[in-house]
């Protein structure tokens, strides 16, 4: 009797990003994918990550790690795991390129191994085995996988979209994908991104007459932004230029490494005349340039938002410029994007975006796409991932009307389990939460503890109060003098506050008085007083108290 087989999502089923799944059988365990989020809220970090601590206390269980492409959201977390985990990265060429430059900016060595589509790759002795297949989405190289179990054939989706015609690149293998559903898939774990739009998605190609109508208005330079991984994209903004004679310049470093690698790859193809520096775009009329710029999503370090900002040493905006927004507006990043907007058309540009055609096409599938890929398969069962809860329980219902009858709807934590007695729920829970870190120490997570005091700081400000105090008597010889940042109602109630500080310190015995922490708290809590009794917000309060 073969082994049951456990499921375990760690990220990405309940919400958009942070995907992370492990496969668990026999005392064997594979993970696909192992991504971050960007935060859409003032969290004090710039990524959010799974908790992998689940996995790294059965790290010697891991005998794999499968990686279906390479946005961040699937790969952007494996220098926290790999940092603790030696197991071999089966994954597409392009994806794994990108994985090993942030390995390398962690300081990290992993053995990375490529998997093309048709390949089948695990780990020596493991009953967990991978098929890769070839999907289509808005990143070269991107797959879907048939893990091979003792419980027969999961099919995984990846993030995907039916594209029979792509611009580039292999189309989705829907013939392979209907083979597996003649030999029986067990259970279907299909990308939910798009599960609440109908009909199907348009195609890549599409966006060329978006691209197209946006360059005939244009009576300047044109600069377009799309995702810095989006080479295809980047490929239709170079063909549409060059019908303009216009040259193209990369700007910002994400986008300018991957058209580099792109072009090393094979994957980007421009004619030798067409690519410039800033300094040529600087000196060429404005009509024969085009500038590729990272900053799609309003990021405020970003190339775009520094050029928006009048920051940029190499470039500037000038009145009569074109700013192509080639790209959809990732939910939550919508206020940083408008106010990116408004510096640009204050800067003296004009803005395209959400135009008609339409300027950006998701690599998402849609409700048809779903419900086409459920009638392939023919899966026993099914399980919607890569999604919020709303988007979850719409692709569950869409297999309903395939006629799936075994649906479960599973989140972050949750163990499906495929067994010869069916598929169900375990009850209980894996342990799963987030880990907060920063880009730049991406193999260090952030305490809960620091980003706490971030959230605060961002939200109420910090007073900074100093007090000088005799070191033999403790008396006092200077101060409490405050100093507020990011205070709202301080302004000229610092007089009050400090003497209210002072009171306090005039309550404390003299044995107090002689402790500094007795009078950093006594100082601490006589401001938060104040504010407190004001009805206004409660700022940190940093008390300093220095000894003479």
């Amino acid at each position: 009797m073969p082994p049951p087989v456990r499921i375990v999502p760690l990220g990405g089923l309940g919400e958009v990003g942070m995907n992370c799944m492990a496969l668990e059988c026999d005392g064997h365990l594979a993970v696909v994918d192992c991504g971050l989020l960007f935060p859409n809220e003032p969290v004090g970090v710039d990524v959010v990550l799974p908790d992998l601590a689940w996995l790294r206390e059965r790290a010697a269980q891991v005998g794999a790690i499968f990686v279906t492409h390479g946005h961040e959201d699937h790969i952007g977390a494996l220098p926290l795991l790999l940092r603790d985990l030696q197991v071999p990265v089966f994954g597409p060429p392009f994806a794994l390129r990108l994985l090993r430059r942030r390995l390398d900016e962690a300081g990290l060595k992993a053995d990375l191994r490529e998997a093309l589509p048709g390949e089948v790759r695990g780990a020596e002795g493991s009953p967990l085995s991978a098929e890769f297949l070839a999907v289509t989405h808005s990143i070269p190289d991107a797959c879907g996988l048939a893990l091979r179990t003792p419980q027969g054939v999961v099919v995984h989706s990846g993030d995907f979209k039916i594209d029979e015609g792509p611009v580039a690149g292999r189309p989705m293998d829907l013939r392979r994908f209907e083979a597996l559903g003649q030999d029986g898939v067990r259970l279907l774990l299909s990308d939910s991104t798009n599960a609440e739009k109908g009909g199907s998605s348009a195609p890549e190609s599409s966006v060329r007459r978006g691209l197209t109508a946006a360059f005939e208005r244009a009576r300047g330079r044109v600069l377009v932004s799309c995702f810095a991984s989006h080479l295809h994209r980047m490929q239709q903004v170079a063909d549409v230029a060059r019908g303009f004679g216009r040259r193209l310049a990369p700007l910002g470093r994400s986008l300018e490494e991957n058209l580099r690698l792109g072009m090393e790859m094979g994957y980007l193809s421009f004619p030798p005349w067409q690519l410039c520096s800033l300094s040529d775009v600087r000196q060429a009329p404005p009509m024969e340039s085009c500038v590729l710029v990272a900053g799609a999503q309003g990021e405020p370090r970003s190339a775009l938002a520094r050029l928006a900002r009048g920051e940029h040493p190499e470039l500037t905006i000038q009145p009569g410029d074109l700013v192509v927004f080639s790209s959809r507006s990732i939910p939550g990043n919508e206020r940083a994007l408008h106010q990116l907007m408004n510096d640009l058309w204050r800067a003296g540009a004009e803005v395209l975006h959400d135009a008609e055609p339409p300027l950006h096409a998701t690599g998402h599938a849609h409700e048809e796409e779903q419900r086409r890929l459920m009638r392939l398969t023919r899966p026993g069962a099914f399980v919607p991932i890569h999604g919020e809860y709303r988007q979850l329980a719409r692709h569950a219902a869409h297999a309903a009307a395939e006629g799936v009858e075994a649906r479960l709807l599973a989140v972050d934590g949750d163990a499906v389990e495929l067994s010869n007695g069916g598929v169900r729920l375990l009850p209980g829970q894996v342990p799963v939460g987030r880990v907060y870190a920063d880009r730049e120490a991406l193999g260090r997570d952030v305490a809960e503890v620091v980003v706490r005091d971030r959230r605060l700081l961002a939200s109420s400000g910090l007073v900074l109060a100093v007090l000088v105090v005799d070191r033999g008597t403790g008396a006092v010889v200077r101060g409490p003098d405050l100093f507020a940042m990011g205070v709202a109602g301080f302004e000229g109630a610092a007089e009050a506050v400090s003497r209210e500080a002072r009171e306090a310190l005039s309550a404390l015995s003299g044995a107090a008085r002689s402790d500094p922490a007795e009078v950093e708290e006594a100082l601490r809590a006589a401001v938060r007083r104040w504010f407190r009794r004001e009805g206004m917000r409660k700022p940190s309060v940093l008390p300093v108290v220095l000894e003479l």
